[in-house]
């Protein structure tokens, strides 16, 4: 099998920020986490692992004018963004527009329980929608085996899709045009996806692609994808 052309970024290479609060990982340089082979990919420039403790808050600086999506992994997480507030619960992904400069307060609502969940950021010069137009909601247990279009607008410049698949299950994703790219990212278990052996947390970048191949290599493995422009 030809592989195409492609980045694997590796769970444990990741850089991590740990305090008293919070846990991230960053697949791309990410404030003082800096690596030269951790360039953005395309206008995808954050991909982080986050977990916050209970009842503790975290603080997001926006450094471009961009799309957050937050999508939480176990329990959920209070945002707030220009005095508005946004409640969150696993089975939903926000999508914030944000300039340059702007801070978000991240909280976790759960006095006992760490929570965790994945942000990712691409950047954008056009914002067409309203933050409350932006919430999407998802059920992986009805719709198992199959990579599930999330977030598929017109307006917004990507494409979110995700799935919970069995062992040996298999998907393609056909592009939406060759000149997109394609970021896969494995929350739980482990997948071959063209070609490339993928385990929890790793990343996974390609392009010049029309469509790709996933194979899940065990039960409940959860990989989220996006498609998007240069």
């Amino acid at each position: 099998m030809e592989l195409k052309p492609g980045k694997i970024f590796l769970a444990d290479e990741r850089g991590l920020t740990e305090t008293s609060a919070l846990r991230r990982y960053s697949t791309f340089n990410f404030e003082k986490y800096y690596s030269e082979h951790r360039t953005p990919f395309g206008n995808l420039f954050l991909c982080n692992d986050e977990s916050i403790a209970g009842g503790k808050v975290t603080f997001f600086l926006c450094k471009e004018d961009s799309l957050q999506i937050f999508m939480p992994i176990t329990g959920g997480i209070d945002i707030v963004a220009n005095g508005k507030e946004f409640a969150l619960e696993t089975g939903q992904v926000q999508v914030l527009n944000m300039g340059r400069g702007e801070v978000l307060e991240i909280s976790n609502p759960y006095q006992n329980d760490v929570i965790n969940y994945i942000q990712f950021g691409i950047k954008t010069d056009m914002f067409l929608m309203r933050a409350s137009e932006m919430l999407f909601s998802f059920d992986f247990e009805k719709n198992k085996n199959q990579l599930l279009e999330i977030i598929s607008n017109p307006k917004l410049p990507f494409k979110l899709s995700a799935g919970i698949f069995a062992g040996r299950e298999e998907a393609v994703c056909k592009m939406q045009s060759p000149n997109h790219r394609f970021y896969a990212f494995i929350i739980d278990g482990a997948f071959e996806i063209e070609g490339r052996l993928m385990h929890s947390r790793d990343g996974l970048a390609l392009w010049d692609i029309e469509h790709v191949e996933l194979e899940a290599l065990g039960n409940n493995a959860i990989v989220v994808v996006l498609e998007f422009g240069f």
